[in-house]
Formats: C-alpha cells, structure tokens, sequence
C-alpha cells in the first residue's frame, strides 16, 4: 500500500495554486502508490513530492490531472535543468537505469530542454 502518512500530509499541505492543482496531486499519489512517475522509488517526504506539469503552464498547460505527474524534486529540477554542471550534480545523484532515462527525457523534451545522454 501506500503511506498514509505522507498522504495525510499532502492533504494538509498549503498550496498557492488552483483547488484543481491540489485535488490532483492527492489523486496522483495515490495513483502512482506514492511513486516517483520517473524513477519509481517511494517518497520519503512530502518535501520531496514535486508536481510536474508535462505541458508547462508557460506554453499553454493547465492543471488538469492528465497534464500532471509527481516526480522527486531532484527529478523535476533534472527535467528543468540546463547548465551542464547542474545536469552532472542530479544525473549523479539519481543515478538513473535505462528506462529511468527514457521516462525522464521524454519530460525533458516536452519542457522545452534536450535529450540527455548516459555513457
């Protein structure tokens, strides 16, 4: 199952954005089983419970649930990154498989940013 815990928390957590924006990410929670979309590995924090808007708000995207997914912060700050120093820091840290890869490219792109490449 999921932590309750964490969920409770997300629940109580206050947020400047849209009622939509924070009913959704409660439902994502639970729909990923308190999963990183990207990495697959449990929250351990709320703290590290990021909500990333595939489609980004600045090019159109809203807070529909289909436009969301909740990835660690470090996920979502390597789906944003741009400076190489910055990309190395999170690749390093993530550690990231193959499949990892693909998943969290395929949000890069969509945000704007390129393919990234592990040898």
């Amino acid at each position: 199952g999921i932590n309750l815990n964490l969920m409770y928390q997300l629940m109580n957590q206050r947020i400047s954005s849209s009622i939509e924006y924070y009913d959704n990410r409660i439902s994502l929670y639970n729909t990923q089983w308190g999963k990183c979309y990207v990495t697959g590995r449990e929250f351990a924090s709320v703290d590290e419970i990021h909500c990333h808007h595939i489609v980004p708000t600045g090019a159109g995207g809203n807070d529909d649930y289909k436009n969301l997914i909740l990835v660690k912060e470090a996920v979502h700050r390597l789906i944003h990154a741009k400076t190489e120093e910055t990309i190395q820091k999170y690749i390093a840290l993530l550690k990231l498989n193959k499949v990892q890869l693909i998943r969290l490219n395929k949000y890069r792109v969509l945000a704007g940013n390129q393919e990234l490449n592990l040898i």
